[in-house]
């Protein structure tokens, strides 16, 4: 699938793109039997709530085929190529954020690019993350919410964070409700004042292309349904993460295995009977 030039523009114009109806029922179906095969047993991988639901599962691919399968499609490889304006594009990230019904937690506002550039010294915001809507989702369900534009404002100066110091600081604080780095209050209001707020919805199987510098977060999920997701990080082949040897985030985090992506010309029904993927 190849995006037309006002989809291209709209990208690079607001800091998103919402594509409805990218994945059929049927493969959405077959990614969720899927993440049902996942094993649920303690892992630095799996980010739970303080209720112990599941939050997020990191690196997704190395447990399911069907994961595996999904960032390689050409429907999001090409558009990815198309909006990064290179051909050569790895996986840099990727996880599975789930929020369930009635008690699912917030994302506060941020930019995904300064946790890259900080901590895993990605130099340029040469990257895009693609999510994919697992199910219908509206307002209710504490959807992913955008300020249009705010990407072209480079890193945001960030909201203090009294409680967050050296010594309290963790990696969990890149992964869970309470980000180190949010952005500053008054930016927020600024920009949204100027450009308003506008929610990433839609149909099961949408998908949307967002900027690494792009504002967004997200409510609490209040509806009675889930609001599940699958977040695909794509980075440049030029632009790789410094190698800091002890200080490397885990792999699972900031993936290190940096070849190209070539599609995977499989269908879900091929892979839907796979076997989960051994993890240690």
């Amino acid at each position: 699938m190849k995006l037309t030039t006002s989809q291209i523009n709209e990208y690079h114009e607001n800091g998103y793109l919402i594509v409805n109806g990218l994945f059929t029922e049927e493969e959405i179906q077959g990614l969720k039997d899927g993440i049902g095969k996942i094993d649920d047993r303690p892992m630095p991988s799996i980010i739970r709530e303080e209720n112990g639901a599941i939050r997020s599962v990191f690196a997704p691919h190395h447990r399911i085929e069907a994961f595996d399968w999904l960032y390689k499609q050409e429907r999001l490889i090409t558009p990815t190529q198309q909006l990064l304006n290179d051909p050569s594009i790895y996986l840099y990230q990727y996880k599975l954020n789930n929020k369930k019904a009635f008690d699912g937690g917030i994302w506060e506002w941020h930019q995904d690019y300064p946790f890259w550039h900080i901590d895993d010294g990605v130099k340029e915001s040469q990257m895009l993350s693609v999510m994919l809507l697992l199910q219908d989702t509206d307002h209710a369900q504490g959807p992913l919410m955008f300020i249009p534009k705010s990407h072209k404002t480079g890193i945001a100066e960030f909201q203090p964070k009294a409680h967050l110091t050296a010594d309290t600081i963790d990696l969990e604080n890149s992964l869970n409700g309470d980000l180190k780095f949010t952005v500053k209050n008054e930016i927020i209001k600024n920009m949204v004042d100027q450009a308003s707020i506008q929610p990433g919805i839609g149909s099961i199987g949408t998908v949307i292309f967002f900027h690494p510098n792009v504002y967004h977060g997200s409510n609490a999920n209040i509806s009675p349904y889930d609001r599940n997701t699958a977040i695909i990080t794509y980075n440049v082949t030029s632009n790789l993460p410094e190698d800091r040897k002890e200080k490397n985030r885990p792999d699972y985090i900031c993936l290190r295995d940096f070849n190209s992506i070539e599609a995977d010309q499989r269908s879900i029904q091929e892979i839907a009977q796979s076997e989960p993927v051994s993890v240690s």
